[in-house]
């Protein structure tokens, strides 16, 4: 007599992943990703966060017969380009910054060791005060329940940073720190002003704060240029469709939108 077993679930390829070249999948209540020089140290991370209460991120669960990460599924709603007019909403906003900022609470109180490889191309030095931030907060990368931020995703970027810095790369996406004429989809017409206050206030950042916030956003601004150029120019797949995308030219209209904001427009 023989018996059988349960099939394995199948593999899902999962949208995105720009760091992980697209080669994350999901298995059941699992999500596979290819072991990086980040992946340890990120996974000591998202174990710190468990260890502490942080609910709203995976949970790492070793390797699997593959050698691939295996982290925890995080259920609930992504918005993906186009993106929808209810990723717009207030709410979410406002629940993306209470969770980042949950985040980098949690986060105040993991020590790496010194050893730890991370992947942080688009930050500048590690100074005193950073944390270890998400570094990545695109809107693909924030999972909803109920209109509410309940999970944060793709921990790629992952590494120490000053959280001001983290807080600018979310507002790229979310106020977003963009020329309005390239706030498109669901985003399109928003109040980047209002957003931006809403964002900061949930923050608790005075004056002195959001305008570093711009400035951090101006930083980050040029070196993901330089980091798309050269991945571009070195032949990866999926940052040369984001340069002939026309991303050099999006970017410099960010910027010099962005750079205008500093005597005005965003801040108070």
């Amino acid at each position: 007599m023989t018996t059988s077993t349960p099939a394995d679930p199948p593999e899902i390829r999962l949208p995105g992943g720009l760091g992980s070249g697209g080669a994350v999948v999901r298995v059941g209540d699992t999500v596979r990703r290819p072991v990086l020089a980040q992946t340890e140290a990120v996974e000591g991370f998202l174990a710190h966060l468990e260890r502490v209460g942080f609910v709203g991120s995976p949970r790492p669960l070793g390797r699997d017969a593959s050698k691939r990460s295996v982290l925890s599924w995080v259920d609930g709603d992504v918005a993906m380009p186009p993106f929808p007019e209810w990723a717009a909403s207030d709410d979410v906003l406002v629940s993306v910054a209470a969770l980042q900022r949950a985040m980098h609470s949690a986060a105040r109180t993991f020590e790496a060791p010194a050893s730890a490889s991370w992947n942080r191309p688009n930050l500048g030095p590690i100074t005193a005060g950073a944390i270890v931030c998400h570094n990545d907060l695109c809107v693909e990368n924030v999972v909803l329940r109920d209109g509410v931020a309940c999970g944060l995703i793709d921990f790629d970027f992952a590494a120490p940073n000053d959280p001001l810095s983290d807080i600018a790369i979310a507002c790229r996406h979310w106020v977003p720190f963009k020329d309005p004429a390239d706030v498109i989809d669901g985003f399109a017409g928003v109040d980047q002003r209002r957003r931006f206050g809403l964002f900061c206030d949930e923050h608790r950042l005075g004056p002195a704060e959001r305008r570093a916030v711009i400035e951090h956003g101006l930083d980050f601004l040029d070196r993901a240029l330089e980091t798309i150029r050269g991945l571009a120019a070195s032949g990866v797949p999926s940052y040369v469709a984001v340069w002939d995308r026309g991303y050099a030219t999006q970017n410099r209209r960010s910027h010099a939108w962005l750079a205008a904001q500093r005597d005005g427009g965003l801040l108070p």
